[in-house]
């Protein structure tokens, strides 16, 4: 029989409702700062929540975003700024018994490198082996279900500096549900990766304040882009004058727009 396996991806970009026997406890991001040549350890602990053992295995991957909102999960070493000549694991499988807690480590070795001030990051992907469910179809193919968990492991190198962003594509649209949004890019040009602070205010034609919003913050890796929506379904219409902010470290950048509903 044709084994299919549907993964599932669990990570702070992507998230859904689905808990398997193994999960990691210790948080799905890690940043940190890390000299030029430097070396730098940590743990990732992982726990068997179920009542028989459960195997995993690791392995890594790149990530990148775009000004559309899109997310690319890329064979590791395919971005240009990947972590993942660097960094090793202390294994690449293991199986836990029940209520088992696991740490598992992870190192940076940057001893060997001649690498410039910026930021390296990459995925380390936790996969469980055992699907958590199975189905035939008609065809006569099993179907499973796999849980696996990207943990980004972001490496800050050298002096961090200030972001260099701007805002593109701004332009109206429609969520999931169809509803009216201002949907604006941030675009990072810098070399470190950024998690802006971003504020939209909205004044209707007689110059009164509609709209004071602070947008979900998303991190922007170097030379990578995100996508942020503003909820204006609710606005009557006619014309507004809108003026868009972004801040993070000594960063601020600000753009006015016209926009009629």
């Amino acid at each position: 029989m044709k084994n299919i396996f549907a993964f599932i991806f669990i990570s702070l970009l992507l998230s859904f409702p689905v808990r398997g026997t193994i999960v990691v406890s210790s948080g799905l991001t890690v940043i940190q700062n890390i000299p030029s040549k430097g070396y730098k350890e940590g743990v990732i602990i992982l726990k068997n929540t179920g009542n028989r053992s459960e195997s995993f295995r690791c392995y890594l991957n790149d990530l990148t975003t775009n000004c559309d909102g899109e997310v690319f999960y890329k064979e590791s070493g395919e971005n240009p700024s990947s972590l993942a000549p660097f960094l090793t694991t202390s294994v690449t499988e293991a199986t836990l018994t029940p209520g088992e807690e696991y740490e598992l480590v992870y190192k940076v070795d940057l001893s060997k490198s001649d690498l410039e001030n910026g930021t390296l990051w990459s995925l380390l992907m936790v996969e469980v082996v055992k699907p958590i469910s199975e189905t035939v179809t008609d065809g006569g193919f099993a179907v499973g279900s796999k849980i696996r968990y990207g943990i980004q492991i972001i490496s800050n190198i050298g002096n961090q500096e200030d972001p260099e962003m701007n805002f593109t594509q701004v332009k109206l649209g429609k969520d999931l549900d169809q509803n009216s949004v201002l949907e604006a890019s941030l675009e990072n040009s810098g070399k470190f990766i950024a998690l802006p602070k971003v504020e939209i205010q909205i004044f209707n034609s007689k110059g009164e304040k509609v709209r004071d919003l602070n947008v979900i913050s998303k991190k922007i890796y170097p030379q990578n882009c995100q996508k942020f929506q503003v909820p204006i379904h609710d606005l009557s219409e006619g014309k507004y004058k809108a003026v868009l902010f972004a801040e993070y470290l000594e960063s601020t950048i600000g753009l006015n727009i016209d926009l009629e509903i």
